[in-house]
């Protein structure tokens, strides 16, 4: 009997044991459990573009990178301009590339500087500047058909332009037979009489391009 005994105490002593076991790994499992488990890596974000390439002819390719134009190696900075037998402009803005090659019909091809794609063309320059005429009278008052000198300078308007004064005649302009062109250096120089008495208002015009008006007083 105690030998029995012993025995059944020592199969209740193992199955608490074996109980008591249980009880303190459920917790521990229930924990792994409820532990989130290890989250993957966010996705990468979007690739970068790939570089690409502007062909802008006369066998020269530009890349753009990172939204960036390169010339041979180098960035192009915001306004730059590049002249080594093409012609390259970049915008202030860095937003538009004009490009140009060799040929005065060629029109210039302008280019998203960031993505490298054609936006058409255009004739005249990026950088060329805006026509503009000054003038300026040697008196301010003559006699009749006594001689002046109107001179002045042109911006944006090439050497050999023909310059015109004109004079208002009753409320309309009128061009007048005296005439000048433009110079190497971007000036002018005229001679001009007039013979009509009073206040005459006149201006002087190339092209599209008017000056100021100015007035002369006949007397």
């Amino acid at each position: 009997m105690r030998h029995t005994t012993h025995r059944r105490s020592t199969l209740r002593t193992a199955t608490v044991s074996v109980v008591a076991g249980a009880a303190l790994l459920a917790p521990a499992a229930a924990a792994l459990a409820s532990t989130p488990a290890p989250q993957r890596a966010a996705a990468a974000q979007s690739a970068a573009p790939k570089p690409v390439k502007i062909d802008i002819g006369a066998g020269v390719t530009l890349s753009v990178k990172d939204g960036k134009p390169y010339y041979k190696g180098r960035a192009l900075k915001p306004g730059q301009t590049v002249e080594d037998g093409i012609y390259l402009h970049l915008s202030a803005d860095g937003k538009r590339l004009y490009s140009k090659t060799q040929g005065g019909g060629t029109p210039y091809a302008i280019w998203d500087a960031r993505t490298g794609k054609s936006l058409g063309t255009q004739r005249t320059s990026p950088t060329a500047a805006k026509a503009a005429l000054t003038a300026k009278p040697s008196a301010t008052s003559v006699r009749a058909w006594q001689e002046l000198r109107i001179t002045g300078k042109a911006t944006g308007i090439k050497a050999g332009s023909k310059v015109s004064l004109q004079q208002k005649q009753h409320g309309a302009w009128k061009t007048l037979p005296a005439t000048t062109t433009v110079n190497k250096s971007g000036t002018y120089s005229l001679r001009a009489k007039l013979g009509l008495k009073g206040t005459n208002e006149l201006r002087m015009k190339s092209g599209v391009t008017l000056s100021p008006v100015f007035a002369v007083t006949v007397r």
